[in-house]
């Protein structure tokens, strides 16, 4: 599998998956944007949220190794300081951006499992960071596509 392919791949998926469309515009107002790549060092401002921003994240391959690993990097923000009473309990007050961002991870993690990569398998990692700069919720998922080599191919491709 081409790691540049499977990137092409899962930006249009998450770019295009009515799901994703379809709740951002009910909650934000807006469809959500893809970036491929971008500077984290200065990232995208409230403008574009919600928004997903994938790039390249590592490859495990080897002459000896059975079966490939290919990682998506996937950097998702909402911008939202909503708070509602807790249903119930009249001391919490509730921040809806944290159950938000993780509608959204799971809706961009729903919208990679159904990227078109043949016969791979696809794991993922995340992270949270709701509170450090409230309020921007943002999510760092890994999405590793592994294949088994075959007998025949290329074990480096």
């Amino acid at each position: 599998m081409d790691l540049n392919v499977l990137l092409k791949r899962c930006a249009e998926k998450i770019a295009q998956d009515p799901d994703i469309l379809e709740w951002a515009n009910l909650h934000y107002g807006r469809d959500h944007t893809v970036f491929v790549n971008f500077d984290m060092q200065n990232p995208p401002g409230e403008e574009y949220c919600p928004y997903v921003a994938i790039a390249e994240g590592g490859k495990r391959a080897g002459q000896t190794i059975r079966e490939r690993s290919h990682v998506i990097g996937s950097f998702l923000c909402i911008h939202d300081d909503e708070e509602k009473a807790y249903p119930g309990i009249s001391n919490i007050v509730q921040y809806v951006g944290g159950y938000r961002a993780e509608a959204f991870r799971k809706l961009v993690e729903t919208a990679f499992t159904n990227v078109d990569v043949g016969n791979a398998t696809v794991n993922f990692e995340t992270e949270f960071d709701t509170i450090s700069n409230f309020p921007f919720m943002w999510c760092f998922m890994d999405a590793t596509f592994d294949e088994q080599v075959t007998m025949g191919s290329d074990p480096l491709a």
